[in-house]
């Protein structure tokens, strides 16, 4: 396994594990986003530095603003945001788009699913109460999708690191 692959698979762990503590606890913690943004630039010091970062940069910038507006508005949880972004920063435009299609799919499959659960899972009795994503009306785990279009997108779009340079051959005199 190349340490590109460690990477991939370090940043793939680290979302799930966001996924997980927003499942269990309906926030995320800062120290998932800030993890992703550490391991995006070890990735960059191993694969190297390509010309087109900007995009990376620029997707980052635009997925924050759009959160904070969605956050303000309370359409978005800011943990969500926070780890959107830093996700973002990890695709070019065109990785950027598949991975908001794919959250976007995934968020609307996943409101679909807690609907129904909520519909379908009764109450409990003795005056006992529902966890809050499974309350009617109740906020939704937006991490699931992130995570689930995220891993989607990496298994199709994955960031590939640059291939090694071709050694240089030196022309041998005789």
């Amino acid at each position: 396994m190349s340490a590109a692959d460690a990477i991939l698979y370090l940043f793939c762990a680290t979302i799930v594990l966001a996924a997980l503590q927003d499942l269990a606890q309906l926030r995320i913690s800062n120290i998932f986003p800030v993890m992703l943004v550490v391991l995006f630039g070890v990735w960059l010091a191993v694969v190297g530095i390509e010309k087109d970062l900007w995009e990376n940069a620029l997707l980052f910038a635009l997925s924050l603003a759009i959160g904070m507006f969605l956050f303000s508005r309370g359409w978005l949880g800011g943990g969500d945001v926070k780890l959107l972004a830093a996700i973002m920063l990890w695709f070019d435009l065109s990785g950027g788009l598949a991975l908001v299609i794919y959250v976007a799919i995934g968020g609307g499959l996943l409101a679909l699913a807690f609907i129904i659960a909520r519909r379908m899972i009764p109450a409990p009795r003795n005056g006992g109460t529902r966890p809050p994503a499974l309350r009617p009306r109740g906020p939704i785990p937006y991490g699931l999708a992130i995570a689930a279009g995220t891993l989607l997108c990496v298994a199709w779009h994955a960031p590939n690191p640059a291939p090694p340079a071709a050694p240089v051959k030196v022309a041998q005199r005789v």
